[in-house]
């Protein structure tokens, strides 16, 4: 009979069967195709029934578990049961014990599945399933969506689980016990391509660094890298097709996985050498661990540990063929290090963790090599020494005067010494260590690149060598020369001086709002209102342009009241040319892409505009006028009249039947808005029930519905006089 008419045969017994013995016999001779039992199938049957119905005969074996069944088998003969998803093929078993129990609810059948899978994951078979995946990735055909469902249910198992069985989880199947055996089930994979490669036979690990990627991307690497790194360093020191493996094992990691990866090594490696080895010269030929290790690590992260850094620069250092890298570093660093956004706007943690990083390159390079970069040591120390003594903050003081002494001491080691005035805290002491990094062993760095220790030590400063031995100079000069009469002078009103000159025409006000420097943006801020009054024509020609760099102008460089500054500026060019630009923002404030921020502005712009325009005086005082008493307080203290205080006496206690207008009247001023106001008020309310997919007034947007009601109010009020209200 074929194996398909076995199958069929079987299925069949097994539905209808009430007998111990019957179901014993039917599992026993199924089991023949597995290649167990006395007398076992051929080669051919064994290889259709597990490429072709092993997974729905497994499913059928689910389907019909159940009491009936559990009161059959004894404990002998329900491993029966069990060993047909250990001993076939481990990818299909898994696939169908993961399949069955999110199919199944609480019962004895979810019991048996869930059995079963911890037994699989106690004999290791997980080994296999990754084994089998790396081997049907050398076949012709390969199918990588499959590959992909089994790299999220390995992955993911924990989480899958623990949603399915709840309460009733099983300490297997939590993550900190389940990843460790993903990587033992890693390294058993590792020694099997091992051997095949030394019998000369092709391999891929390829899945094996998708696995490595993903797992370490969901923040496991622990669990893995405390089973894999152990026997991974042992390997690779004394054989090289191990560290051939591990090469390759790192660098075929998925680009969006590689950082977490390279963090997870970075941080369990016990230092530099280890990395090393594991790592080779992965970051010369793979762009991502390259801008990880150079790029991301050191500038746009910081807040790393010293140990780490040393580790990332060491191994830079280690590689002969890295210490290129080591040199571009150590340039960048100096030019962000003297940067004046840097020490204006970075936070003083940023900046000590840039010097870290100086320090520590400084220590790797040889003297050779620092006097190759004298001419950006020398940029850098002139450039940004300057810039951290007129720091108001003194712990960035501090900073800027410890790293001008070594950089100064690296250029130069025979002239006069660079030296300052400051008191030590941990952060220096700290940094002076780091010259001489403990985790680097001479022996691991290139001879050139071994540097004197004594060469690399900062002198003292001269604070502490007066602190130690003061002066006891107790005679009149003394006295005469001391400064402790001498008043401060009063800094409080004081400015700032800008450096860069404020711009004379409304396009270069533009061009410094839509730049990157942070200066020019805020004179261009403050300049702008002016310019735009003082030039009305030229305003016009831009005001459409300029209202919509305004309006899409984020406070990216924290520039002291942008809010205010912004506003003023829009207003200005709406007064100026109120049409196109009313227009203008209407139309943006019923457009996509905005947030309610921006809408609300919009709407405070057209009110402070309109208002303006109308030319309403300010409010009155509600002060009595004729109290003398306030009068009398809201004068100076220079001679008062006798007269006008006799005058204003009388005046208080005299009663009146009837009083005259006192106050004169407003003076006429022109009406500017009532030309206009049907521009702002008609396009405003004309679109506020048309929702669109960013913006529903009537709906989630209620709050910009009630700003907008009360903006519509007072554009009716301003054109109360105006030929189109109908007030």
């Amino acid at each position: 009979m074929s194996v398909r008419s076995v199958v069929h045969d079987a299925l069949n017994d097994l539905s209808n069967i009430t007998d111990k013995d019957a179901l014993v016999g039917v599992l026993t001779n199924m089991k023949r195709y597995l290649g167990k039992g006395d007398n076992p199938a051929s080669v051919r049957e064994i290889s259709e029934f597990c490429r072709t119905h092993y997974s729905p005969f497994l499913r059928a074996l689910v389907c019909r578990m159940g009491p009936q069944w559990i009161d059959l088998l004894t404990s002998e003969h329900l491993d029966l049961w069990d060993s047909f998803f250990i001993d076939g093929p481990a990818d299909q078993a898994f696939l169908v014990l993961l399949e069955s129990i999110g199919q199944t609810r609480p019962c004895a059948r979810l019991d048996c599945c869930v059995n079963v899978l911890e037994k699989f994951l106690q004999r290791g078979a997980l080994a296999e399933v990754i084994w089998e995946i790396c081997e049907q990735q050398l076949a012709p055909i390969t199918t990588p969506v499959l590959h992909e469902v089994y790299l999220t249910k390995i992955c993911n198992l924990p989480d899958y689980l623990a949603n399915c069985l709840q309460k009733n989880n099983k300490s297997v199947f939590y993550p900190q016990n389940y990843f460790p055996r993903v990587g033992t089930a890693i390294l058993k994979v590792l020694h099997i391509v091992s051997m095949s490669l030394r019998d000369g036979k092709g391999c891929s690990i390829n899945f094996v660094s998708q696995l490595l990627g993903k797992v370490c991307m969901q923040g496991r690497q622990k669990e893995l890298f405390s089973v894999l790194l152990p026997h991974l360093t042992t390997k690779i020191k004394s054989d090289c097709i191990w560290q051939r493996m591990c090469w390759r094992l790192i660098g075929s990691v998925p680009d969006r996985w590689m950082e977490p990866v390279i963090i997870g090594l970075v941080q369990m490696l016990p230092g530099p050498s280890a990395l090393s080895q594991i790592l080779g010269d992965l970051v010369l030929k793979n762009k991502k661990a390259n801008f990880i290790l150079t790029q991301k690590l050191l500038f746009l992260q910081y807040g790393h540990k010293k140990e780490m850094l040393q580790t990332i620069l060491g191994y830079l250092a280690i590689e002969p063929s890295c210490r290129t890298l080591l040199s571009e570093v150590l340039w960048d660093l100096l030019e962000l290090w003297s940067s004046n956004n840097i020490v204006k706007h970075s936070p003083y943690p940023q900046m000590l963790h840039i010097s870290r990083c100086i320090f520590i390159c400084i220590g790797l390079l040889s003297k050779q090599e620092l006097e190759g970069s004298k001419p950006e040591l020398v940029h850098g120390l002139t450039c940004g020494t300057r810039i951290y003594l007129e720091s108001s903050l003194p712990p960035v003081r501090r900073l800027g005067m410890v790293v001008a002494e070594c950089l100064s001491l690296q250029i130069d080691n025979s002239g006069p010494r660079l030296t300052f005035e400051y008191t030590e805290d941990d952060d220096i002491r700290e940094l002076k260590a780091l010259l001489n990094p403990p985790c680097i062993c001479p022996s691991d760095l290139p001879a050139q690149a071994k540097a004197p220790s004594k060469s690399s030590a900062v002198p003292a400063p001269k604070g502490e060598k007066r602190q130690e031995k003061p002066k006891t100079d107790t005679g009149s000069g003394s006295e005469l020369d001391s400064d402790d009469d001498l008043n401060p002078f009063d800094m409080s009103a004081d400015t700032e001086l800008k450096k860069i000159k404020a711009p004379a025409y409304i396009r270069d006000c533009m061009e410094a709002l839509i730049s990157d420097d942070v200066e020019k943006l805020e004179i261009a801020m403050t300049s702008l209102p002016l310019l735009i009054r003082a030039n009305s024509a030229a305003t016009k020609e831009v005001s459409t342009e300029l209202a919509k760099i305004l309006l899409n102008l984020d406070d990216h460089s924290g520039i002291e009241h942008f809010t205010q500054l912004r506003l003023i500026s829009m207003v200005s060019v709406t007064v100026t040319d109120p049409v196109p630009v009313s227009k203008y923002l209407i139309g943006e404030f019923y457009s996509l892409n905005y947030s309610l921020r921006q809408r609300m502005d919009i709407l405070d712009v057209l009110a402070s505009a309109a208002q303006e325009l109308s030319n309403l005086p300010p409010p009155q005082s509600k002060a009595k006028a004729g109290d003398p008493r306030l009068a009398s307080s809201s004068k100076g203290d220079g001679p008062v009249d006798w007269r006008k205080v006799v005058e204003e006496r009388i005046a208080s206690k005299t009663k009146h039947f009837s009083k005259g207008q006192k106050q004169a009247p407003p003076t006429p001023a022109p009406n500017r808005y009532y030309l206009v106001a049907g521009d702002f008020f008609f396009p405003l309310i004309r679109n506020f029930d048309r929702p669109v997919v960013t913006f529903n007034p009537l709906g989630a947007d209620h709050l910009v519905l009630g700003r907008m009601v009360q903006t519509l109010g007072i554009l009716i009020h301003l054109a109360q006089h105006a030929p189109v209200s109908c007030m």
